[in-house]
């Protein structure tokens, strides 16, 4: 009894332990693959500190939501001017891009305000929604200098989103929040993996070790899927910890592309 106890506890820590939220500073200097890359985690992050954030709102301890979400957002917020500030470089006569950018920190900027409150019902679902649109700036700010190996890194970002975003929808009820179309909504979602999971699985970038990782990638998601199918109730720290290891092996993904895309 005391060794499955132990166990059990040891699981309890390594979950603990092992989280996909850290806020990697921007490279000064770096080249526009990169940048792309940061900007794709601009992206992807924005729904990690709505997760902690919803998970602050459970009053859950799990992984320190509270503290890991007060140290992102500066480091996050300095990190969105410096990509915002990189693109406007290099984006001479592609205004509406430039204005793309401006709009993403118009909708960061008030979001912001929000994560530093404590946090409310009305606000999650406000900040949810202002970073999908904030999400869609952000990508099409980057359009006019995307190359199709670009483009395919950007879209590892989406795999890592859609668990993020399903996972977040099922919080936000776990917490009492009204989702709007919310089993549409899920079913899009998953569908959508599907076939982002699909596109990069077929395409030129891979070798043996993202192909290993994305059939990783794959097994995980049936997770997701099975929550969605099921009736039962699942603990939101299981939730939460699910959606950080599908983006640590989408990232491992993402090296493996940037590394062939280098070449």
């Amino acid at each position: 009894m005391k060794k499955i106890r132990n166990i059990i506890l040891g699981l309890f820590v390594i979950m603990e332990m092992a989280s996909g939220f850290e806020i990697d500073p921007f490279q000064e200097g770096a080249p526009l693959l990169e940048t792309f890359s940061t900007n794709c985690l601009q992206m992807t992050q924005s729904q990690q500190m709505l997760k902690a954030y919803i998970m602050v709102g459970l009053n859950s301890s799990f992984q320190n939501p509270k503290e890991k979400l007060s140290k992102a957002i500066p480091i996050y917020d300095k990190r969105m001017h410096q990509v915002r500030a990189y693109f406007h470089e290099r984006l001479d006569g592609h205004e509406e891009a430039k204005k793309a950018f401006d709009d993403a920190l118009v909708l960061w900027n008030e979001s912001k305000k929000m994560l530093l409150e404590a946090p409310t019902q009305e606000n999650a679902l406000q900040i949810k929604k202002n970073f999908l649109t904030m999400i869609n700036k952000l990508l099409a700010g980057t359009q006019p200098l995307a190359t199709p190996d670009l483009e395919l890194i950007s879209l590892t970002g989406k795999l890592c989103r859609k668990p993020l975003e399903v996972t977040i929808d099922y919080l936000m009820r776990v917490w009492g929040v009204d989702v709007p179309n919310y089993k549409t909504e899920i079913k899009k979602t998953i569908d959508n993996y599907h076939a982002n999971l699909k596109t990069l699985s077929a395409n030129k970038l891979n070798n043996e070790e993202s192909q290993a990782l994305l059939k990783k990638a794959k097994r995980s998601f049936t997770f997701f899927e099975f929550m969605y199918n099921s009736k039962s109730k699942f603990i939101p720290s299981l939730l939460s910890k699910k959606a950080d290891d599908n983006f640590l092996i989408i990232r491992e993904v993402k090296k493996v592309f940037k590394k062939q895309a280098a070449q």
